[in-house]
């Protein structure tokens, strides 16, 4: 079983910035997407390849960018909110490791989300609506292809984290029927 992180969730839940923490934390390499498809784009920034290329060939280059993670090791990946848009992204991350879906309550979400101007999708006359549209498609998709969801709403980042890490343990746990107790020869 591969031991990738994979994040995945709506902009504004902290995949970046708790994938930092995280891969920090275990010791593993962090990825995030996006840069990978900026450095590959030689710097330009995600929303310049949405208003030179659109959103379909920014789509084509972050499935690019997936299919060269499928045989990494070690790895927290944060992926862009829209990357599991494809079917085949979602089958691409599901190889690349453990999927966990962060989210919050939509509020905390846009609040988080308006601070960064650089958000092509929100880039609109109506932001608050094109938000609200987008969630409302993306959330039924997002639980669908996660093997784990955390409510990150309120929590600081550490305990995001320690949730994460109880999570992936517990659901190692009954995908393999490791049972702790047993494997110390503990007579429970």
């Amino acid at each position: 079983m591969n031991s990738n992180i994979v994040l995945i969730g709506f902009m504004g839940c902290g995949k970046s910035s708790i994938g930092r923490r995280l891969a920090k934390r275990m010791n593993y390499g962090f990825l995030d997407s996006d840069d990978l498809i900026i450095a590959r784009a030689q710097g330009t920034s995600i929303s310049e390849l949405f208003a030179e290329e659109g959103e379909e060939r920014f789509r084509d280059r972050e499935t690019a960018e997936l299919r060269e993670l499928v045989d990494a090791k070690n790895i927290v990946l944060a992926t862009g909110g829209g990357a599991i848009l494809r079917e085949e992204n979602r089958a691409l991350l599901h190889r690349i490791g453990r999927i966990v879906c962060l989210h919050a309550d939509p509020e905390t979400l846009f609040e988080r989300a308006s601070r960064n101007r650089k958000r092509p999708l929100l880039n609109v006359e109506n932001p608050r609506g094109a938000f609200n549209a987008l969630l409302e498609s993306r959330v039924p998709i997002y639980e669908a292809a996660a093997d784990i969801q955390i409510d990150a709403t309120g929590l600081p980042h550490e305990q995001t984290i320690e949730e994460i890490i109880r999570a992936l343990a517990l659901d190692l746990n009954e995908k393999t029927g490791f049972e702790p107790s047993r494997a110390s020869g503990s007579s429970v």
